[in-house]
């Protein structure tokens, strides 16, 4: 598997799991909610309402999950081939991923690598949209600078602290030792007035 199919893997199975014990505990929970709806409705559950629950419970987290996960493959595929369209000559690109708590959802953006540049790309792409109706090249430079990199404990993903057009800008990107490797190689050593200027932070 090369590179950039490793990191749009990584990714996907970062933001989208496909895994039995997080379907159960996401099915355990959606069973309890229509338990507790049936009971205030009818006052009492018999066997049937309470297979019922269970296998809506069941049936609900296998199809959210799994139309997630296809919704996240797509995007995915679209915004590599956006960027391949208009950088012809990219050579690796690594989607972005917004840490929310507990949460991991895909950015609007990534960052791909180009003639021993790197560039993040930011994607205007509406709702419900097959790909990106245009979008914004940033590289490494006076408008983003990279500063440090720290992994995360829990989740494969590797967290980078940025500055994006003079504010803080905090993402993750999977933790490819390479891919990140490769990211880390852009990184500089924050100035002392920047800890000021970065404020507030962003993440879009």
């Amino acid at each position: 598997m090369s590179l950039q199919d490793r990191v749009i893997e990584g990714t996907l199975q970062a933001v989208a799991p496909l895994k039995a014990d997080r379907i159960a505990i996401h099915a355990a929970f959606y069973a309890a909610l229509v338990f507790a709806f049936y009971m205030l409705l009818v006052g009492a559950i018999d066997w049937v309402g309470g297979v019922a629950a269970g296998l809506g419970g069941v049936l609900y987290s296998v199809v959210r999950d799994f139309s997630t996960a296809r919704r996240y493959r797509r995007a995915l595929a679209s915004h590599l081939a956006y960027v391949q369209e208009k950088h012809p000559h990219v050579e690796l690109y690594v989607p972005m991923v917004e840490k929310l708590g507990n949460s991991l959802l895909l950015k609007r953006s990534g960052l791909f690598l180009e003639d021993g540049r790197l560039s993040l790309e930011a994607f205007n792409q509406p709702a419900f949209a097959k790909s990106p109706k245009d979008s914004i090249t940033v590289p490494v430079g006076v408008d983003f600078r990279i500063f440090e990199s720290v992994s995360e404990a829990k989740v494969p993903l590797v967290g980078f602290r940025s500055e994006l057009m003079k504010n803080a800008y905090r993402f993750h990107v999977y933790g490819d030792e390479e891919a990140v490797a490769r990211i880390a190689a852009f990184a500089e050593s924050p100035a002392p007035a920047d800890a000021a200027s970065a404020e507030p932070e962003r993440n879009d």
